[in-house]
Order: structure tokens, then sequence, then C-alpha cells
């Protein structure tokens, strides 16, 4: 899409969406731009067992307990890792779990002085004691759950921790030291300038260590994006760490703004977006069990500050609070850069209930021409492998095709694989389609054209049923459709697209075949031919809720003793020596392939056998 028609159709659904809002909620100051929450930065099974970070002056480590952060001091090593309290290797200027790292390595236990402090600095003044007393190693403060310590050396066991308690009290002025470490809940603090341990922290019970930038103003960075607010590390499990970025509201909308819209677009189309991006985090809170709301598409996109303009700031700030609602609550804002015409239901793409405000409507902004069609052709054997996880029971793919369209949208909710075994499987909801698909698809909105004429060219090859496209007629005619279109309209637009679906066509068949096509009247005809001269005739009618449906077909051949060039499959089949000819009654949408014939009412291809009738009738 050009970026003159994403800016007239943004426009356009961001004027909408303020109106909406504004209709709906004239400043609903229940809802708190201060309201801090949870984004995921690293999760699931991108929890890995160290981050990097970067921080110009330092870091404030503490704790959020609930919404309130609690500082616990402040360290001023600017570049660190933020890991797990484990075995630690290096690669280049990073921390790893990987034994294939670099030579130095970070080891889980430790020697402990049994002795409080009363602060971060309490701690470092004591080691700075310990330096006088001639010890040069490893030694580092360390909160743990309300309490500050210290803690010397790293080892690999707790028995050659213990072996070295002698050696170390000889530097602890009188003080006992105890071995620790292996803590599922501690997250150690490296230096990657110099490698070494810079501090421990492990946050009270049913809190998690966290870290904000000391000096005013100043973000935090990972290994790719500047943040604002805390960066807070999750060990859930006693697993790697749960990476998450703790903000408030305001500074999350300013960092979403600018990656699902260009930050330099019009104020009001910003502020549009600003409405639907709060409304969607509110209304999506703790869709995550261990955090509010994701960084990907799953939820909203949100990379930090880089692409903030002060056009973002000012759409943040000019909505400040300010959400749609619906009956008083306010709702989730589903937003999209695309409908293709028409947006959808959000029963039909998620399920649940319907509610009245994601009813399927059309969408006269989108621009027609900057559409992006697509197309993808693919075996049945490729099918078969797609679907080969699925656990479906299907031992291999003969046939598949759309079994459920959506009214008034008439996006695919449900697609349908035949085995050879005779078992079928269907996946249903447009998004779970989507999902499924997609290596294969751009959206719900294509059609499966699978018929079953199988066709053969010289070289033997087969064109099998089961290919998933959304060329020729039938993408023109879905736009036909889409915008309410009857026969007459879906007849002037497969004229005026005649050209292009010939040669669309016949590029994708790829094989050496020549295909033509015509228009007459209500009906569309279509003519393959090989290279020897075989054809293959088929009539389409133009039915009045623009569709197609298979009106007859007819297979002609020239004489020939060579019978290797076969053009296409059926069943058995009747005819004279030029020629079969098929009839389809009206109201059919697609071949069988069994014998020529259309049952009545026919939605779906069932694929063909392996006889080839234009050879029978040849020989006859």
């Amino acid at each position: 899409m050009s970026n003159a028609g994403r800016a007239k159709k943004i426009l356009a659904a961001a004027s909408f969406a303020l109106l909406l809002a504004l209709a709906l909620c004239p400043m609903a100051q229940a809802y708190d731009d201060d309201t801090v929450i949870r984004v995921g930065l690293s999760y699931s099974r991108g929890a890995q067992p160290a981050f990097n970070a970067l921080a110009d002056k330092g870091y404030i480590i503490g704790y959020f307990e609930g919404d309130e952060f609690y500082e616990v001091g402040t360290l001023s090593n600017r570049y660190v890792a933020f890991c797990t309290d484990t075995m630690l290797y290096t690669s280049g200027r990073t921390v790893t779990s990987s034994s294939s790292g670099g030579d130095i390595v970070f080891k889980p236990y430790h020697l402990e002085v049994e002795r409080d402090f009363d602060s971060i600095e309490q701690a470092q003044d004591y080691i700075a004691q310990v330096r006088d007393q001639g010890y040069s190693g490893e030694i580092f403060p360390a909160y743990l759950r309300g309490v500050f310590r210290v803690r010397i050396e790293h080892y690999s066991a707790l028995e050659y921790a213990s072996e070295d308690v002698q050696n170390i009290m000889q530097y602890t002025m009188g003080d006992s030291v105890t071995p620790v470490g292996g803590e599922s809940d501690v997250i150690t603090v490296v230096d990657l300038n110099d490698f070494y341990i810079a501090a421990e922290i492990a946050a009270p019970q049913g809190c998690w260590p966290a870290v904000k930038a000391a000096g005013e103003g100043q973000t935090l960075k990972n290994s790719l994006y500047y943040y604002n607010g805390a960066f807070e590390f999750r060990r859930l499990s006693g697993g790697d760490i749960t990476f998450l970025n703790t903000l408030p509201l305001s500074d999350y909308l300013k960092g979403v703004l600018p990656y699902e819209m260009n930050g330099d677009w019009p104020l009001e189309a910003l502020k549009a977006q600003a409405l639907c991006a709060r409304s969607y985090v509110l209304y999506n809170l703790g869709r995550h069990s261990n955090y509010d709301i994701c960084n990907s598409t799953h939820c909203q996109v949100y990379y930090g500050t880089a692409k903030e303009t002060e056009l973002v700031r000012q759409a943040v700030e000019e909505t400040k609070n300010e959400v749609v609602t619906y009956q008083g609550k306010v709702v989730s804002t589903y937003y999209f850069s695309s409908s293709g015409g028409y947006t959808e239901s959000a029963k039909n793409v998620w399920g649940g209930d319907d509610a009245p405000y994601c009813a399927a409507v059309p969408d006269p902004y989108e621009d027609q021409d900057a559409i992006t069609h697509f197309s993808e052709t693919v075996t049945l054997d490729e099918l078969t492998q797609l679907i080969s996880s699925w656990n479906t029971g299907i031992d291999r793919v003969a046939d598949c095709y759309v079994s459920t369209y959506t009214e008034p949208a008439h996006n695919v909710y449900a697609v349908t694989f035949v085995g050879e075994n005779g078992k079928t499987y269907t996946i249903s909801g447009c998004d779970n389609v989507r999902i499924k698909l997609a290596s294969l698809v751009k959206s719900p909105r294509f059609d499966i054209l699978s018929g079953g004429l199988s066709l053969y060219v010289n070289d033997g090859e087969k064109l099998p049923s089961g290919t998933l496209t959304a060329i020729t007629a039938d993408d023109v005619l879905v736009q036909v459709r889409a915008q309410g279109g009857d026969a007459q309209a879906a007849s002037a637009a497969l004229e005026a697209a005649m050209v292009d679906i010939g040669s669309a066509a016949s590029s994708d068949a790829g094989v050496p075949i020549t295909l033509s096509t015509s228009l007459d009247g209500g009906e569309l005809e279509v003519r393959i031919q090989a290279q020897s001269g075989r054809c293959l005739d088929i009539e389409f009618a133009i039915q009045p809720d623009a569709t197609l449906s298979v009106a007859s077909w007819k297979a002609t051949t020239l004489w020939t003793e060579d019978t290797t060039d076969h053009l296409w499959t059926g069943g058995a089949a009747t005819g004279g020596a030029d020629g079969v000819d098929g009839a389809a009654p009206a109201g059919s949408t697609s071949p069988t392939g069994s014998d020529g014939a259309v049952p009545a009412g026919s939605t779906s291809p069932t694929g063909g056998d392996a006889a080839t009738a234009a050879e029978q009738s040849t020989d006859g």
C-alpha cells in the first residue's frame, strides 16, 4: 500500500475512532495514565539465563511490591548483565549458560559473611575494609529478601566453598562465613566491562528484583532498544529469567504509537490511535499470567523510546485518561492497517460473544487499488506435510476446500481437509484459519480452487486438485461480493480483468499449457490447451450472488498414436470420438472429476480417480 493510501485510510479510520470515543466516553477519569503496567520483553521460550543492559549513569536497584518501587541501593556500573545464579560463561561481551562460551566462568556458590548491614553503602564500606586486609578476589554486596550482606568468591559446588572457609576468614576481621548459593530467586549482576560480579539481588517473598536508570531523565537499554521505567526480572519456577519492562501507561503508549502508526502522521490520527491503544491495554491488563501484555503483534507492538516523536507525545498528553467505553465499560479496541474492504465480526475471529461494536461492516475508507493480492499454489503432498503435526487422523490429503464463509464479510471461517482414507478434518475460526495456514495465506480473505479435474501435461506431470489460490476470476469476484455486487457487477469486473486473469493463471500453472478466457454475457469460458492440441473447455455461469458455477465442460483431442500427452483425468465417460461432454446443473460451484457431471447443490470438489476420459474417447 502506498504511503498516500495508508494515510488516507488511517485518517478516515482515525476520525471514526475519535468520534466513537467521544460519543461513548467523555473523559473517563477512572482510567489513569499513571497506571503501572508490565510489558513482556522476553518471555515463555524467550526467557533466558542472562540479559544485557546499559545505563549511562548506573542503576537504582530495588523491587516492586504491587505497583510501588522500593529502592534498596545504587550501582555505578554502566554496562552489566542480569543473570540467574547458575553456572555462567562469557561469549564476547555477553553472558550465557552455554559451556561453549569463553574461559571466564561465574559459578553459583559463594561464602557469605555472617553480618547484617543497614544499607548497600555500609556493605560496600565493609568490602573496602576486607580489601585493606589484603583480599584481592571476588567480593560484592548482596540484597537478600530485606537483608544486606557481603558475599565472597564463587565456586562450582558447596563443598568447594566449605573447603575455603578458613582461607577466607583470615580477611574478614573475625566474622564467620557460610557457604551459600544456587538460589532460585537470586539475580546476579555481572559487570561486562571488567567481568566481575557487581552484586546479587533477591526481593522479599512475592516480589521480584528490578532496576531503574540512575539520573534524571535517563533510560535503560537492553541489547536493542531504550526504555523508560524499570526492568523487572522474574525467575518463574526457579528457571530462566522472564524479562519485563515495568512503567506508567503514558510512557508505554509513547512506545506503542510510532510502531502501530507512523509517528509523524497528523496529530488527530495519532490521537485516535492513542485512544485505541490505551483502551486496548486497559481492557487486556493481565492477559498474560505473569505480566500484563506482551510487546508483539499478539498484543500491541512496543519497542520503547526509539521512535518517539513530539507529535506522539502530544497525542498521548491531549488524550490523557480518555478511553473508549460501551455501557460504561472499557472495550477492547481492535484495529488494523487493511481490512480488504470489509471488517469482520470479533466472534468469527476469536469466538466468544459478539459485541455490537465489533460487528462486520463495510469499510468505505479502504483504498481498493492498494489492497494487496496474493496467491499460492500447493500440491496435495505439500498439504499433507503441512497438516502432519495437527493430529488429524488423515494419512494423505486427497482434497481441501472452504467449508464455511462468514456473512456478510465473506471471509474464510472453516477449511476442511479430506484424506485418502475417507476421514475429514476441519479448522475453524477466521484467526485460527489464518494462523494454521500462515505459510500460504496473508489473511482469511481467500478462496480455495481445488478442482477435481486433475490435469496432465506433455511431460506427464500432474496438476493435482488441492490448489490453494486467490487468483484468476474468483479473486475478482471476492472483491465484488465484498462490495455487495450482483451478477451484472461481476460480469463487468470480469470483463475488465480478462487479460490479467488469463496471463496470471497461465503463469501460475508453471507447465507448458496455454490458457485463454472469454466472457459471453453471463458465462465465463475457459480453455486449457496442451502443446499437442488437446483442450479442456469449461463454461462457468455467473450467479446472482456474484459466484461462479460450472455449467458444462468438454474435452477434445486430435487423433494420435502417442498417448503420453494426457491433458486431464476423470472417471469413465461417454461421448463421441471428437470429445467428451458433461453438463453441470445450475447451483453447483465446482466439478467433482468423477464423470463430468456435477450434482446439483454440490459446493465443494471431491477429487477424481485414475481413469483418463479424454484418452478413452479418443480410442473410441
